[in-house]
């Protein structure tokens, strides 16, 4: 159980530290007017998911009302987008959901700063 809870915690904070980065890039490139990499951003779009999903797979080994069949990780791999907000309910009811916004805000944080930046530009300055 210890080790799992190691594997949750490596994962989410990998998951935090890379979004951020990820968002201060962006944030970089869109100060400067450079166009983004479409590449890069699929690659880091690509990095979130399965960071999601290890994330997912580790947790689920703490909850023994979860079936998790052999495959289960393939499985989360294949169908993470509607499976992520139903398994956070299942296990977490109400902060799930808060969890699931988290997860959401991580994902849009580079498109959140590139906001900020333009809202600064054309209505602060």
């Amino acid at each position: 159980m210890r080790n799992t809870m190691r594997k949750q915690s490596l994962y989410l904070g990998a998951l935090f530290s890379l979004s951020v980065v990820a968002a201060i890039y962006q944030a970089i490139l869109y100060w400067h007017g450079v166009d983004e990499s479409e590449n890069l951003l699929a690659t880091w779009q690509f990095i979130f998911i399965v960071l999601i999903v290890l994330w997912v797979d580790a947790d689920s080994k703490n909850f023994p009302n979860i079936y998790r069949p052999f495959e289960y990780g393939q499985l989360v791999f294949f169908f993470w987008l509607p499976y992520l907000p139903f398994y956070l309910w299942r296990t977490r009811r109400a902060f799930g959901l808060l969890l699931l916004l988290g997860f959401v805000l991580l994902f849009f944080l580079g498109y959140f700063a590139q906001l900020v930046i333009y809202l600064h530009r054309h209505y602060l300055s």
